[in-house]
Parts: structure tokens; C-alpha cells; sequence
């Protein structure tokens, strides 16, 4: 009994201590430019490498570009949901639009398929 309750312990630990996806923190300071990126989970791009197709569950991306936010994550339906400065959007203005284009930039340059 001893036995059998170790194993079923240390599988759970081996099941909750696993991550799923990646987690991928980039931070960089240039003159008077501040940014950082940092995303968990599968992100997946678009042929052009232009906006984001789907995050995984439980997935996000957090960019800030001096102090200027954009947050972008899955919702219950699996349709990514955007945060531009702490507000929530489906659709993104000229900022949001701009916030995005340099963060799926830098996401895929980090995955191989973007070259500068």
C-alpha cells in the first residue's frame, strides 16, 4: 500500500511539476529603449509572420516597450484577447496595432523564422 500511494505521489509531482510550451523571457535596453518580452506556451504566427494565429491554453504574451503595454492571451473560446495598457480589446488601435507588429516580430526572429 506504502509502495503503490509513493507512486501515485510522484506521478501527480511529475503531472503538475511539468510545463507545457516554452517560456521565453527577452529583455534588452538600447539608448533611451526599454523592452521586454516575455511569453509562455505554443505561440503560433501567421505565414508572413504579421499577428498571431492562436496561443496555447493557459499561454500569453506580455510586451512592454517603454512602459507601454501590450498583454495578449487565449479566452475561454480559444480566441485571442488583447490588454493595451491594462485595457481589453478584440481589436487593437494604431498603438495596439504597432505594440503588436514589434512583439510577433521579436517572437519569431526567437523562433527561427524571421531574419532581420
Amino acid at each position: 500500500m506504502k509502495n503503490s500511494t509513493l507512486l501515485i505521489l510522484a506521478l501527480l509531482f511529475t503531472i503538475i511539476a511539468c510545463h507545457r510550451g516554452r517560456h521565453v523571457i527577452i529583455s534588452t535596453q538600447n539608448n533611451d529603449v526599454s523592452i521586454k518580452i516575455e511569453y509562455y506556451g505554443t505561440i503560433i504566427l501567421n505565414n508572413d509572420q504579421s499577428r498571431i494565429e492562436s496561443i496555447s491554453r493557459n499561454g500569453y504574451i506580455n510586451y512592454n516597450k517603454n512602459g507601454n503595454q501590450l498583454y495578449a492571451a487565449p479566452d475561454d473560446n480559444g480566441n485571442v484577447f488583447y490588454e493595451v495598457n491594462g485595457d481589453k480589446t478584440q481589436s487593437l488601435d494604431n498603438n495596439g496595432r504597432q505594440l503588436l507588429a514589434e512583439a510577433v516580430k521579436i517572437i519569431a526572429k526567437e523562433q527561427g523564422k524571421y531574419k532581420l
